[in-house]
């Protein structure tokens, strides 16, 4: 346990391999499996219906969980986010995945967000990149939640993106009131993870955050290549 200037985080060094899942699942009850799955979006999640489509996954953690993250306020619209940049374009995203931990209540309620970005200055909520609402829940902690975004037409046809979960609930001065997500603090990749305390608050890189330098969040996107021919006009 380390005390560090936003509540008690719980740091860590756990293989997400199946044999360790078994015993934290026990050692923390977090269900009654050992197997990680995706868990089911809400059923206001965006679920388009369409062919299963090959996609390249875009990530900067490494998939071992050192730590778990929250707003750690009393407030909600708090926010923690990855810029992503494309290796292609244009590019759609297809998905996101998000690693909910264990701590708090890992069910809890959490919206959705993709927004234009840059790397180096962060997220950039005015140009907001889906076109409905999408909100989603893991069934239990300590696992990914995968939302199929393919139905929301998101094409990257220049520059950064952002994948962003933002906390509906109030979390609390120690994040214990609603979910966490998954942090790696191992060799951070090109300070991508973006930190928002509130709705009212601004964008800081997340390591201004406390004394534990740079990390990742554990986001995800997949993204598949379009041909010209394929692009839909943008409004």
């Amino acid at each position: 346990m380390i005390k560090n200037p936003f509540g008690d985080c719980i740091i860590f060094r756990i293989s997400i391999g199946l044999g360790i899942l078994v015993f934290l699942c026990a050692l923390f009850s977090c269900g009654n499996s050992g197997q990680i799955s995706e868990a089911e979006p809400l059923p206001n999640a965006e679920l388009a219906d369409v062919a299963e489509m090959e996609g390249e996954e875009i990530f900067y953690d490494d998939g071992e969980i050192d730590g778990q993250h929250s707003p750690w306020v009393d407030e909600t619209g708090g926010q923690l986010a990855v810029v992503f940049t494309p290796p292609f374009y244009p590019a759609f995203l297809t998905k996101v995945r998000y690693f909910v931990s264990f701590g708090g209540y890992p069910t809890t309620k959490f919206r959705v967000r993709v927004y234009k970005a840059a790397v180096s200055d962060g997220p950039d909520e005015g140009k907001e990149l889906l076109t409905s609402e999408v909100t989603a829940a893991a069934n239990s902690g300590f696992r990914w939640v995968e939302i199929d975004l393919s139905g929301q037409n998101i094409l990257i046809a220049s520059g950064d993106f952002c994948v962003s979960m933002e906390w509906l609930t109030a979390p609390g001065d120690e994040g214990k009131n609603a979910q966490f997500i998954g942090v790696d603090y191992t060799k951070p990749d090109n300070k991508r993870s973006w930190w928002k305390s509130s709705s009212s608050q601004d964008w800081k890189r997340i390591e201004s955050i406390g004394d534990i330098g740079d990390r990742d969040v554990m986001i995800r996107a997949t993204i598949v290549k379009k041909e010209s021919d394929q692009v839909p006009e943008q409004p």
